[in-house]
């Protein structure tokens, strides 16, 4: 029992390291995601309360609606949203940088809350569903699901997305090599469900069409800004180490990473001076005028220079600026002598 419980330890420590900054930046996400998720459902109230009643006004044509017949089982958009979020929330629970990949999930979440906020309530629509409910007030203390009139853009879509591009972003490495295609499996099985969750929203009219496209327009983007942004601005500078690396400094657990680094290894041995700069006995990089003479004599032997052909290179002229007008860095020893490249 001791040894489980020791693993269990080490297994919990390397991926979840509690520090004041890793902390506060998962409590500042949170709180953020709380503030756009409560403020969203107060625009849907709005939202409810001035959409135009669907038993007088007709509903906008959409064409999925006249090609997939209308359901009556709002309770399956629920539960795809469930089937989706349950073993996304597991896979960020179990990653090796949780409370990174948390914070992520959350800003992206986040964003696309406040993006909704400013679209749900500003153009009124008759809801497409028959039978729904208008809120009548207390907007900031109503909450309710499949309100009347919360249309542009859906929110279960929205869920249904992200939790795909979590899995499409960072469960596929977490299969070993030789299961690589489980992991395509598995994100076929997430996508697969994911767009057959935004049919059900359409077939139960909870949604029209378009409001479930603008959301897979959102999430897709707001994950990859966010994506961009976290890796430009945080791992890029090393920042949030305690987060982005909470194994400290031992070595990076993850197998990708050590596939990673070990085909660079490989990639670089197989062509060392396309990856290496131009580098003889201490001489700085030269410009590439420079490096083309050079290259007829790599050993500045005089002994295979051309009759005829011969010139000197002060050491002057030597260019390890890499840039035009800025000081040449002078290399060590004596002025050598090599052929003209023919």
């Amino acid at each position: 029992m001791a040894p489980t419980k020791e693993r269990l330890k080490k297994w919990f420590f390397q991926r979840y390291k509690f520090t004041r900054q890793s902390i506060f930046f998962t409590f500042l996400s949170i709180a953020i995601f709380a503030l756009t998720l409560y403020f969203m459902n107060v625009m849907a109230n709005v939202a409810s309360y001035l959409s135009p009643d669907n038993t007088i006004n007709p509903k906008l044509t959409d064409r999925l609606f006249e090609a997939i017949p209308s359901i009556t089982l709002l309770w399956l958009t629920d539960l795809a949203d469930a089937l989706l979020f349950a073993p996304t929330v597991l896979l960020v629970l179990t990653h090796y940088r949780p409370l990174y990949l948390l914070c992520k999930v959350l800003l992206t979440w986040a964003l696309c809350n406040l993006m909704r906020i400013t679209t749900v309530a500003i153009t009124s629509f008759p809801d497409p569903r028959a039978g729904c409910q208008h809120t009548v007030g207390e907007f900031f203390t109503t909450f309710q699901l499949h309100r009347c009139g919360d249309c542009m853009f859906s929110g279960h879509t929205i869920i249904f997305v992200i939790s795909a591009l979590v899995w499409t972003s960072h469960g596929y490495h977490r299969f070993p090599r030789r299961y690589r295609w489980l992991a395509w499996i598995c994100m076929l099985f997430v996508w697969a469900l994911c767009i057959g969750s935004a049919f059900i929203v359409i077939a139960n009219r909870a949604h029209y069409t378009v409001d479930v496209l603008v959301a897979f327009y959102i999430a897709g983007g707001n994950w990859y800004i966010l994506t961009y942004l976290f890796d430009r601005y945080i791992e890029d500078k090393g920042r949030l180490r305690d987060m982005t690396h909470p194994w400290g400094s031992g070595p990076d657990p993850r197998p990708h990473a050590h596939e990673r680094e070990a085909h660079r290894q490989r990639h670089e041995a197989s062509d060392p001076e396309k990856h290496g700069a131009y580098q003889d006995e201490g001489v700085c990089d030269v410009a590439p005028s420079q490096q083309q003479e050079y290259d007829a004599n790599p050993g500045h032997d005089p002994d295979v220079l051309r009759s005829g052909n011969e010139i000197e290179v002060e050491p002057s002229s030597v260019d390890c600026s890499g840039g035009e007008g800025s000081e040449p860095v002078q290399p060590p020893g004596e002025p050598y002598t090599h052929s003209k490249s023919q």
